[in-house]
């Protein structure tokens, strides 16, 4: 327990807890979101051949010609495919877009909905792929909303674990969102020059992050200047807690700054990533959770999940739309 306490050290759960002994595994999120806001999870449940699979075919997806990407770029809904230099992080300090490309899907519906998203051949042939992961990811998120309802001591009377639940429905209509990245290698000398995803935090509740092989991935604590490495662990993924979550809390849990920079020893590398962005129904209103340990203010002014997503959406995307 001692690592979680330490805002250098990013602690490491063991996620069978969740099943033998959830409020051992409830603390030891808690402590993890209010301190850090960001944990590795191991024994998370996903089968490492699927997340392989997906990672192989984003590599095939990436390979493909400028033109064939740009066949599905990304829609007025955010999704589809975003190009290098597209996405534009950090407003205050970067001068150019992230040295990035990616792909952002909708979630998965299984019926024939008219407005479901049109996918690339290769996603389409593997639909039932992404789908599973993606429904896998919402799963884990839920299970850790399910942890972290049970350290805040929400009553039985109010839905005890399952408050959250209702609210992040698969059904609902949300921003959630399965994002798949490739950073390209750099060709600038100066690292300062350039970045693979500037400074930012998260804009939903929860995110699970995929990494492989090629770290760089960089956070800063709370209340701290310095830039702390979360460097690639074979068979854990990493989550954090996102911008909607820490104001649904007053603050309690913590959605800090993180960062991809280029590494000298990784520079010349391509580098890729799978991220799953978690987030509360568009329309469910972000008012006061019935815990204790949440300070009560009645002079907030509550907003709803979907209008906190689209002003971010508006910054970050300001040069598209």
């Amino acid at each position: 327990m001692t690592d979680i306490l330490q805002s250098k050290n990013i602690p490491i759960i063991d996620f069978s807890l969740f099943e033998t002994n959830q409020p051992l595994c409830a603390q030891q999120i808690k402590l993890a979101c209010e301190n850090l806001g960001f944990f590795y999870l191991k024994n998370h449940g996903f089968n490492e051949k699927d997340i392989e699979e997906v990672f192989h075919n984003t590599k095939l997806y990436f390979d493909q010609p400028h033109e064939e990407k740009q066949k599905f770029k990304i829609n007025e809904h955010y999704y589809g495919y975003i190009d290098i230099r597209q996405e534009l992080l950090d407003l205050e300090t970067q001068k150019i877009g992230d040295h990035k490309e990616s792909f952002n899907f909708s979630k998965f519906n299984d019926n024939d909905d008219p407005l479901a998203q049109v996918l690339p051949p290769l996603f389409h042939e593997r639909k039932s792929l992404f789908s599973s992961v993606s429904k896998k990811c919402h799963g884990l998120c839920l299970k850790i909303l399910q942890a972290l309802a049970i350290a805040l001591e929400i009553p039985q009377s109010e839905g005890d674990k399952y408050w959250f639940e209702s609210k992040h429905s698969y059904d609902l209509k949300s921003g959630d969102c399965l994002r798949i990245i490739h950073y390209p290698p750099t060709v600038i000398d100066n690292d300062q020059k350039d970045i693979r995803a500037g400074s930012h935090s998260d804009y939903g509740s929860l995110t699970v992050l995929f990494q492989k092989d090629i770290g760089g991935l960089e956070i800063q604590p709370h209340n701290s200047t310095e830039w702390v490495s979360v460097p690639v662990i074979p068979n854990h993924v990493v989550i954090n807690v996102g911008d909607c979550l820490q104001f649904w809390t007053k603050g309690l849990l913590k959605s800090i700054k993180h960062r991809v920079v280029f590494r000298k020893d990784t520079r010349d590398l391509d580098r890729y990533s799978i991220a799953y962005f978690f987030h509360a129904g568009s329309d469910v209103i972000l008012d006061s959770i019935p815990s204790q340990l949440i300070p009560q203010d009645n002079n907030t002014k509550y907003i709803t999940a979907g209008e906190h997503l689209q002003n971010k959406l508006n910054v970050t995307y300001q040069k598209i739309y």
